[in-house]
């Protein structure tokens, strides 16, 4: 049996119950919740907390993906390729997530430059990660407007009060 550290266990922990967190409620998603903690740890790494910036756990990118992906308008394709390279990315570094910060964005870039899937991928998941943060928060992202915030962007009215052009 493998010994963990007190940290380690209390990330692990945390990284769960926020994975079960963010899956959309009443929804039904075809993504595993493994997958979902390896997508929020790599949205981690691709959009850290900046100066300024929120990062990507602070904005909602991971519940906005899980929302956006769980409707009928998210290509099947797309979300095959999510699984496909999030399954990679662990099959080929299996304690991703218990690593440091710095150890993961290693491993990313190790990822990125060791296949075009990676490097594919990756760039898929920060192009969903960029959209969640500059959503309208209604799509599960942007938290409190955090992106438009950050960005000084001024909403544009009218917004929408139902997401996916649901009828009011």
């Amino acid at each position: 049996m493998k010994n963990i550290t007190r940290r380690v266990f209390i990330a692990s922990s945390v990284l769960a119950g926020t994975g079960l967190a963010l899956l959309p409620q009443g929804k039904k998603t075809h993504i595993k919740l493994e997958l979902f903690k390896t997508l929020e740890a790599v949205q981690e790494v691709v959009f850290p907390k900046g100066l300024k910036a929120p990062s990507a756990s602070e904005f909602g990118a991971t519940a906005y993906l899980a929302n956006v992906s769980s409707h009928s308008s998210f290509l099947e394709s797309d979300l095959k390729f999510l699984k496909r390279g999030a399954e990679e990315l662990m099959d080929t570094y299996n304690n991703f997530l218990t690593l440091s910060s710095k150890e993961q964005e290693k491993k990313l870039r190790e990822f990125v430059n060791s296949s075009r899937l990676g490097e594919n991928w990756v760039a898929f998941v920060l192009y969903f990660t960029i959209e969640g943060l500059l959503a309208d928060p209604i799509y599960g992202g942007n938290k409190n407007e955090s992106g438009w915030k950050w960005l000084g962007h001024h909403a544009g009215q009218p917004r929408p009060q139902k997401p996916f052009g649901e009828l009011v």
